[in-house]
C-alpha cells in the first residue's frame, strides 16, 4: 500500500469552510451514488487524466471537533490507475482567516511488483499531483463562495 498525506491552506474561517464542504458533500454522501469525476493535472507538461466514480461518507473524528468524510474512487474499467480510500477533512489552521482542507489515504499500486516500482519511481508523485489538484478544487469552491458571502455583507443584503 501507498500512503499520501496533502494539505492546502482555504482562505475562509473554518467553521465556515467546514460548513461548506458539508453542504457540498452531505448530499453526495446521503444518496450513497458513485459520483462519476475527471480527475486531471498536468506532470512535467503533460496533460494526464482519468474518469473515476467517487463514493463520499461521513466518517467518525474520535475526538468531536472536526468533520472527517470517507471518501473512495475507483478508475473507470480498463484504465491502469489504482483505487483510492482515505478521509477529506477541513481542520482548523493558524489563523482565523484560514482553514486547512486535508487528503489522506492509501492504494495500491496495479500491475504487481512493475506497478510498485513505477510507484516508487514516479506513480507516487502522480497520485499526490492529482490529489493536490482535487484540493484546489474543491478550495477554490469554498474559497469563491466565501468571497461571495463577503460581498454580499459588505454591500448590506
Amino acid at each position: 500500500m501507498t500512503e499520501i498525506e496533502i494539505r492546502r491552506q482555504v482562505a475562509c474561517p473554518y467553521t465556515r469552510a467546514k460548513e461548506l464542504l458539508r453542504d457540498r458533500l452531505q448530499p453526495l454522501a446521503s444518496a450513497g451514488a458513485s459520483v462519476p469525476q475527471r480527475l486531471s493535472l498536468t506532470f512535467h507538461d503533460r496533460a494526464l487524466g482519468k474518469e473515476v466514480e467517487m463514493q463520499f461518507a461521513v466518517a467518525h473524528d474520535p475526538m468531536h471537533f472536526d468533520e472527517p468524510w470517507a471518501i473512495s474512487w475507483q478508475p473507470e474499467v480498463g484504465g491502469l490507475y489504482p483505487s483510492f480510500r482515505g478521509s477529506l477533512s477541513i481542520r482548523a489552521s493558524d489563523t482565523y482567516e484560514n482553514a486547512r482542507l486535508e487528503l489522506h489515504g492509501s492504494y495500491e499500486p496495479p500491475l504487481g511488483a512493475i506497478g510498485k516500482a513505477f510507484d516508487n519511481v514516479l506513480g507516487k508523485r502522480i497520485a499526490e499531483a492529482t490529489g493536490a489538484r482535487f484540493l484546489d478544487e474543491i478550495a477554490s469552491t469554498i474559497e469563491a463562495r466565501h468571497l461571495a458571502e463577503e460581498a454580499e455583507k459588505s454591500a448590506g443584503r
